[in-house]
């Protein structure tokens, strides 16, 4: 036997109540004026892949997220090795420079001691 729903107050019954008790004619009755109408089984959503979907790009996303993180340590060792270096050649050219500015001293020096 068919469930009924109470679309609007009907005596005792409200609004979304399951209607019970009544002659078959008199759910005629109400049918028909729409005051109350059959229950329907909520139906399940059907499956257009969504899910599926959703799980592919949720995973695609974790890689993406850990191949990030990677570059950004990368990047991070990448800028620590490029102040190291850039260390190393102010102390390069500052002994370049030291080194230069003796031998020119040097042969000043040789002149000098070649003139007395």
């Amino acid at each position: 036997m068919p469930k009924y729903i109470a679309r609007q107050s009907i005596g005792h019954f409200r609004p979304g109540q399951e209607i019970e008790g009544l002659e078959a004619k008199q759910l005629q009755a109400l049918l028909a004026s729409r005051a109350i109408e059959e229950y329907q089984e909520p139906e399940e959503p059907k499956a257009d892949g969504a899910a599926a979907r959703l799980a592919e790009l949720e995973k695609a996303n974790a890689e993406l997220t850990t191949a990030n993180k990677t570059l950004a340590d990368d990047k991070a060792k990448a800028e620590q090795e490029v102040a190291e270096l850039k260390a190393k050649v102010a102390e390069l050219e500052k002994a370049k420079s030291a080194s230069k500015s003796k031998t020119s001293d040097k042969p000043a020096e040789q002149g000098a001691d070649a003139a007395k």
